[in-house]
């Protein structure tokens, strides 16, 4: 776990905190943690710039010049070592020279000490008072108080309102009944813009008409107070003021045009914290954001497969891993000959990497990232978005796995191959039992209102991670674990996918997505051709038959299903790369979890034929039938998938890839759904041994 460590309520833009700077005045009341979440979450769901709801406050994880303080309270940073990774990140931040992993210490090491953890910032910093609806921001009211005493109970971390005399009842005046601390919770109304930039809402001036006809209060920076009741007609949550008696309903803001009443973005990034300068304003769409709301944070993230490379060591991969190291990684190598003492006396999870290499080429290498010496020409790295270029070095290595029946150290990786049942082939060629695995993640920013696939994977629509927009270094994360891989005959594959080109259910799917993506793609965004997102039909059958082995496994490998995740190896062949149809099914974790062996398991002939079977007898019917089997977009109609649901294949978003999109059953099954969207299924053949029906 990651500790979430807060920083001082009030700040000046563009200045970073110290969450650390009076712990030692706390002592032993441990004032500063405030919670826990895993490494991963920090990656997906609770990252820089995202709100983290705790128990009783809301926190946001500061950028990386906050991080930096954690770092040096921990005696510096541990990094990730993978260059294939810190490549891909560079196409989108290029001046990173490093992955870092997350700042932390074991639990016991800081029971009398600094607690090392994400610096975070209370936001929002408005709050409602729940005994007398009291609203106030933090920063400038001296009425809440932050209570957080219990060492070990960081969850109990809260603000309360230290006086409040409570809501009136019928026929009482405010302030008459008996004061008492009560609960402070975050008020939930912000507003956000599609550059990335967040703000509290101005609950002040939008009372007082700013937007329109002002009214005039008698004091500077009066007293407000939020009620709200139930209503079927939306929102009903009153702002007054106390001073002037002026109020307004939230309600307001969410009927057409409402979105005109808004102010201007003020370029706030309150994980930095910085605003847009007068010079330069922000000119994009306000939207009103609800606290926690889906929409508030999409991560742009990278992760790749750590795998050995296939082929030999060439020179030029030398100098790539070299140029993915730190610089200061060879400061002490000034000559050829001071590599042997660097190669003893060095950090042992660098010199593995060069284990094999003579010191003549590593020195190169070394001349080569310096610029004292000419680049060894390499193969050209393709530029732009084409997810498949992180895939095919792994393919590459996954198909061979007779170059990796002895474990890499280095990589972490070791497979087996297993041989194939009968009655799976020809669909299922080859089977391989992924031992050992390790998967690298990095983080690269986030975008808010629309997700980065939406925008065209535009850089530019990321928010910064640092005050200065270019960072030096992401956070990243390691997870090890084990997996099952699938290779399917390409040659089955090509005449079944060939045949299903021409259907009528693959035309549908085909319009369905470019209604989606003309109606859905932000409209900020550049002109994105719909084609080059829509997956090619091998993709949907695979895609559809791995969430049915999910399913599947689950119930076999002794991992919940939401542990299990797929990575798929499915696109046609084209002049510059060699088709590939196939499926990787794995756990990975930062801990033990990932590598129990009950996954890995269920890639021996025997019962991987039962998985199979049985997979593919439970998706042949669905308790939605005949509604699910039917389903295919038409007319307006622009969901991405067809005969798929909840009840026969959708899977938790950790598992899938693609957020459950792109799936339908009659690829992988013939379904008994009328002539008009009859196709022929992939595993039908396979499903008829077992007995299915022909």
């Amino acid at each position: 776990m990651s500790q979430v460590v807060e920083e001082e309520a009030s700040s000046v833009a563009g200045v970073v905190a110290n969450p650390f700077g009076e712990l030692e005045a706390v002592g032993a009341k441990n004032h500063s943690r405030v919670g826990s979440v895993r490494p991963s979450a920090l990656l997906y769901t609770s990252g820089i710039g995202a709100t983290v709801d705790m128990p009783h406050i809301a926190v946001m994880p500061q950028g990386l010049d906050a991080w930096e303080i954690a770092y040096s309270k921990q005696g510096g940073p541990q990094l990730v070592l993978v260059p294939r990774l810190l490549a891909a990140v560079r196409k989108m931040l290029p001046r990173v020279e490093e992955l870092r992993q997350l700042p932390w210490v074991p639990e016991k090491a800081h029971e009398g000490g600094t607690p090392i953890g994400i610096p975070t910032r209370v936001f929002p910093q408005w709050l409602r008072c729940t005994g007398c609806d009291l609203l106030a921001p933090i920063s400038e009211s001296t009425k809440f108080e932050f209570v957080n005493t219990s060492k070990h109970r960081p969850d109990k971390a809260q603000f309360v309102h230290k006086s409040c005399k409570g809501r009136p009842k019928k026929g009482q005046k405010q302030g008459t009944l008996e004061a008492r601390p009560r609960l402070a919770v975050p008020a939930r109304y912000l507003i956000a813009c599609t550059d990335g930039h967040l703000d509290e809402f101005p609950y002040v001036e939008w009372v007082h008409g700013a937007d329109g006809i002002p009214v005039k209060c008698k004091v500077a920076k009066p007293e407000m107070r939020m009620m709200e009741w139930r209503s079927n007609l939306g929102p009903q949550v009153k702002i007054s003021c106390v001073a002037c008696d002026a109020s307004r309903n939230i309600a307001e803001l969410t009927r057409a045009g409402g979105e005109e009443m808004l102010p201007d973005c003020r370029g706030r990034h309150p994980h930095l914290p910085t605003y847009a300068p007068a010079d330069h304003p922000c000119q994009a769409d306000v939207r009103l954001m609800l606290l926690g709301a889906a929409n508030q944070w999409f991560p742009a993230s990278v992760s790749v497969l750590v795998l050995p490379a296939r082929k030999h060591i060439t020179p030029a991969d030398i100098a790539e891993t070299v140029k993915a190291l730190p610089p200061t990684t060879f400061t002490k190598v000034t000559t050829v000959e001071k590599l042997t003492s660097w190669r003893e006396f060095g950090d042992s999870s660098v010199t593995t990497k060069f284990s094999g290499v003579s010191d003549e080429d590593l020195w190169t290498a070394i001349q080569v990232a310096r610029g004292n010496a000419a680049e060894i020409d390499a193969p050209a790295t393709p530029s732009g978005f084409d997810p498949i270029n992180l895939l095919e070095p792994e393919w590459d290595t996954l198909v061979h796995p007779e170059d990796f029946e002895r474990e890499d150290r280095r990589a972490g990786f070791r497979v087996r191959t297993v041989n194939v049942a009968t009655s799976l082939q020809p669909v299922l060629s080859d089977v391989v039992a992924v031992e050992r695995v390790k998967k690298a993640n990095a983080f690269i920013g986030f975008t808010r209102i629309d997700a980065l696939d939406r925008v065209g994977d535009a850089p530019n629509r990321i928010a910064p991670l640092v005050q200065s927009g270019n960072p030096k270094w992401v956070p990243a994360t390691e997870d090890r674990g084990e997996g099952v891989f699938l290779r399917f005959d390409e040659s089955v594959i090509r005449m079944w996918e060939d045949d299903v080109l021409d259907s009528d259910v693959w035309k549908a799917h085909v319009a369905a997505h470019e209604r989606n993506m003309g109606r859905r793609q932000s409209r900020t965004a550049e002109k994105i051709d719909p084609a080059d997102r829509m997956p090619p039909p091998r993709y949907w059958a695979l895609h559809t038959m791995s969430h049915v082995l999910i399913r599947e496994m689950a119930m076999s490998s002794g991992y919940g299903s939401a542990s299990l995740s797929e990575r798929l190896y499915a696109w046609r062949e084209t002049d510059d790369r060699e088709a590939a149809a196939g499926i990787l099914i794995a756990t990975t974790s930062p801990d033990s979890e990932g590598t129990l062996g009950g996954l890995v398991d269920l890639a021996r002939t025997e019962r991987l034929e039962g998985v199979f079977r049985d997979a593919l007898l439970r998706a042949e019917r669905c308790s939605s039938d005949p509604i699910c089997a039917h389903r295919v977009p038409s007319g307006q109609e622009d969901f991405l998938h067809g005969a798929a649901c909840h009840f026969c294949l959708f899977v938790s978003e950790t598992s899938c890839e693609k957020a459950n999109r792109f799936l339908d059953r009659r690829f992988a099954l013939t379904l008994n759904a009328g002539p008009e969207y009859a196709v022929e299924g992939l595993f039908q053949p396979t499903l008829a041994k077992f007995g299915g029906q022909a």
